[in-house]
């Protein structure tokens, strides 16, 4: 036991953003501990298609106007971890359900910590909508920290 805190290592710490101030927020926590560590980060933004498929005959254009945001959510991520000092950083917009990919790339890439950000909704928006955060913490393979705004 008194060994198993020697044995942590950070390869690689996956990011996931969304434009929120929470989720910037844990962007300068990976970069810091990507910095202390010699971790790569990875930063990932995932278009919801579960939202844009709602979306009808307008799913298109919603899909590119998420993209693009999401373009800007990363660069602007990648931004604050090299201004942060990390240079071994970089980032990428991906489409599904932001739950499941997030969990997936990360144990695909056999990340060693995810780092979300938690929006803080009340109850009832938890109840009605869910939380990201919370099925990450719950299903992801590796340590998962959740940085409150």
């Amino acid at each position: 036991m008194a060994g198993e805190a020697n044995d942590i290592a950070y390869r690689l710490i996956v990011t996931a953003v969304d434009g929120s101030p929470s989720s910037l927020k844990a962007v300068g926590h990976a970069a810091m501990l990507a910095k202390l560590t010699g971790a790569r980060l990875k930063i990932i933004y995932v278009v919801d298609t579960h939202i844009t498929f709602q979306l009808g005959t307008y799913q298109q254009l919603a899909m590119e106007t998420l993209e693009q945001d999401g373009a800007q959510t990363v660069a602007e991520a990648v931004k604050i971890a090299r201004d942060a000092g990390v240079s071994d950083v970089d980032g990428e917009v991906m489409s599904g359900s932001p739950r499941t990919v997030i969990i997936e790339w990360a144990k695909e890439n056999d990340a060693s910590l995810i780092i979300v950000g938690s929006h803080g909704y009340s109850r009832l928006t938890y109840i009605l909508i869910g939380s990201v955060a919370d099925y990450v913490v719950h299903y992801a393979h590796c340590p998962v920290m959740v940085v409150r705004r």
